[in-house]
């Protein structure tokens, strides 16, 4: 870990290298999007490892998330995605916890880049 930085607790399972990725379902991925930049892009120098692709500012305001506000709001929508999913709380086996977050990653990725409706 860098910087004594730690990772968001839903993440654990997702960042396990040693439990496979889900396979992918092209026909569900909007066109132009690469799951597996999706899924590698975090930053393990920002508390929480937030994804690179995650906003870092208010989209009307402009105004500047903090390190720590910019990490409870990604936990926040991930939260509410895996919600939706009726995966809140995360159970399962690690690999099913990590494929669940996988999915919840991509439709949080999705929504970030106005790819599709928010749920």
């Amino acid at each position: 870990m860098a910087a004594g930085r730690k990772p968001n607790p839903l993440l654990e399972d997702f960042l396990d290298e040693s439990v496979p990725l889900p396979p992918v379902v092209w026909e569900t991925v909007p066109i132009g999007v690469n799951p597996y930049d999706v899924w590698n892009g975090y930053d393990q120098c920002v508390e929480g490892w937030v994804f690179f692709w995650y906003p870092s500012h208010q989209p009307v305001s402009g105004r500047s998330y903090g390190e720590f506000e910019r990490a409870a709001l990604f936990n926040d929508d991930l939260e509410r995605i895996l919600k939706v999913m009726h995966r809140w709380p995360l159970w399962g086996s690690a690999t099913q916890k990590k494929h669940a977050v996988a999915i919840a990653l991509l439709q949080m990725f999705c929504e970030v880049g106005v790819l599709c409706a928010r749920v």
